[in-house]
């Protein structure tokens, strides 16, 4: 029970304990990147390729195959925001891109 400054109803007196300390976060803060430095890591999480859902809806609009969507195994993070992609669309965009030792 934590009382700071307030009435005990119990007794009357006033609880005068010092505040909790603040929760120890367990995620490690990634350095910030660089403009075009990329960051890749694992995923395995349940989403669609970002490439695959835009090659298809591309591929949908006109009118031509619509190539399969595959899951996303990797992030790939820039400073514009985070991308996820499946294997080949990663080796796709890694072998232009700058990377981050992670």
């Amino acid at each position: 029970m934590s009382l700071h400054g307030q009435l005990d109803l119990f007794t009357g007196a006033t609880a005068d304990r010092p505040a909790p300390p603040p929760p120890v976060g367990r995620r490690v803060v990634k350095a910030p990147l660089e403009p075009g430095q990329v960051r890749y890591a694992g995923f395995g999480g349940t989403r669609d390729c970002d490439d695959c859902w835009q090659a298809q809806a591309a591929a949908s609009r006109s009118g031509t195959p619509v190539p399969l969507r595959h899951r996303a195994a990797h992030s790939r993070e820039t400073t514009g925001g985070k991308a996820y992609l499946c294997e080949p669309h990663k080796l796709d965009r890694q072998s232009t891109d700058t990377e981050v030792a992670v």
